[in-house]
């Protein structure tokens, strides 16, 4: 193994100790979009929005219901087989195969962006209403793949517009994601979303199995994507803790036990 595989396996076990709720990595800031990127992005977001329908995480039968989104909750999901904004059928199983954006003529910054992400597993648009809300919830960042190996799927959220009262609360740390900064936000931890603000929360989040080639994609030193930066001083410093004393959770992929040789996914 080289040195650079070894700097990018200790970012993996930090995501994956903050997993199991110890100290580790809950929230990292990796590059910053340029402001035409930013401005091109949130132009095509909306146009998207405007001509698509989305999927409401908070009806009966979503996938995310278990979550409680309250108020104005709206998905509108990218990269799929059937080409439907409003169809969340596999945003959360571990495949990258048979998943396109397919919008991409009308859209061509967000295929680019995509297009830049190594073995994505999902691709969507996140919108919360003012007031609207998820409540706190656990999901899993380590997982297995169908060969056997225990690693990570990765989460991360571009913020497009978006107020000082919208906040993310990671295992007790509030946060405030800013505009045009790709984060990694572990979503093993336990995690709620409050858009506190009288305007619309918009991020664009995905999921990525951390291969040797996304990680090196999302953690590494070489070129960033077209129309971003990276950025060198990753910590993102709480604003404000706050205690959670209740939560959902989904039962855990992999056990503590079963992740203490973690590595790099293959594609699935």
């Amino acid at each position: 193994m080289t040195a650079r595989e070894r700097e990018l396996l200790r970012v993996l076990h930090g995501i994956r100790d903050a997993n199991y709720h110890r100290p580790g990595i809950r929230c990292l800031r990796l590059f910053s979009a340029d402001p035409p990127t930013l401005d091109a992005l949130l132009t095509e977001v909306t146009r998207l929005r405007a001509r698509q329908r989305p999927s409401l995480p908070g009806a009966p039968g979503h996938v995310t219901a278990w979550a409680g989104p309250r108020g104005r909750v709206e998905q509108f999901s990218l990269l799929n087989a059937s080409g439907r904004t409003d169809d969340f059928s596999r945003d959360h199983d571990l495949s990258c195969a048979g998943k396109r954006f397919h919008h991409g003529v009308r859209h061509p910054a967000l295929a680019a962006l995509a297009g830049s992400l190594p073995h994505l597993v999902n691709f969507r648009v996140n919108v919360l209403g003012p007031g609207a809300t998820l409540a706190p919830h656990e999901e899993h960042s380590v997982v297995r793949s169908r060969t056997g190996t225990v690693g990570i799927r990765a989460r991360f959220h571009l913020p497009l517009v978006t107020r000082p009262g919208a906040t993310l609360l990671l295992d007790g740390d509030v946060h405030h994601l800013r505009a045009g900064t790709v984060y990694l936000v572990n979503h093993g931890c336990v995690h709620a979303a409050e858009n506190g603000g009288t305007a619309e929360r918009i991020h664009l989040v995905w999921d990525m199995l951390l291969t040797a080639e996304a990680a090196e994609a999302m953690f590494g030193r070489g070129p960033a994507p077209a129309g971003f930066t990276r950025i060198r001083e990753r910590a993102v410093p709480p604003e404000a803790t706050r205690p959670v004393t209740r939560w959902e959770r989904i039962a855990p992929h992999v056990h503590e036990a079963g992740a203490r040789d973690i590595g790099f996914l293959t594609a699935q």
